[in-house]
């Protein structure tokens, strides 16, 4: 059975934290379906000035025969309470929309700058260190500290950087 929306010749937008992305084809959102990167919950518009949408209730989303889904996942390893990590990733290449979807639905997530974000999870810092930096290039960087648990993890930071955090975090005063 065809997707009708593969038929539909009008652009898609999307709103991610008030920022509009698009425009772009119907084929080009199907991929972006199938990659995770668009979700039931985000929001879309064919008009980018007009009203958003949730894509569960588009034509995008029906019917869903038309595509492969993405393999289910592996439930993440939890901790016993939730944390709150901070996460600050700086994003130079094209996956800031699949970055931002991620981030959304990992926890509660607050974003607090251009590049930073609260969230709140049960996931083990290691857990979310590996989610995240899936949707990132070697152009990205990465860094999370988990905040309950005093612990830091990086992603693409650089040997130099590396090591001056590792002796930072290291050599801090006794309690």
């Amino acid at each position: 059975m065809e997707n009708i929306a593969s038929k539909n010749t009008h652009p898609w937008y999307v709103q991610v934290e008030q920022k509009i992305y698009g425009p772009y084809e119907s084929g080009q959102m199907l991929a972006y379906i199938r990659e995770g990167r668009i979700v039931p919950d985000s929001q879309i518009s064919q008009n980018p000035a007009g009203s958003f949408m949730s894509a569960g209730k588009s034509v995008l989303f029906q019917p869903m025969q038309t595509f492969e889904n993405p393999a289910p996942r592996s439930p993440a390893p939890q901790v016993a309470n939730s944390t709150v990590f901070l996460v600050m990733a700086e994003i130079s290449s094209d996956n800031a929309m699949r970055f931002l979807h991620l981030i959304q639905r990992l926890g509660t997530a607050q974003r607090i700058g251009d590049s930073v974000w609260l969230l709140r999870s049960n996931m083990t810092i290691e857990v979310l260190r590996e989610q995240l930096a899936a949707s990132l290039t070697r152009q990205d960087r990465l860094f999370i500290m988990d905040s309950f648990n005093n612990r830091t993890a990086w992603h693409n930071i650089g040997a130099d950087i590396d090591e001056r955090i590792r002796t930072l975090w290291e050599n801090r005063p006794a309690q």
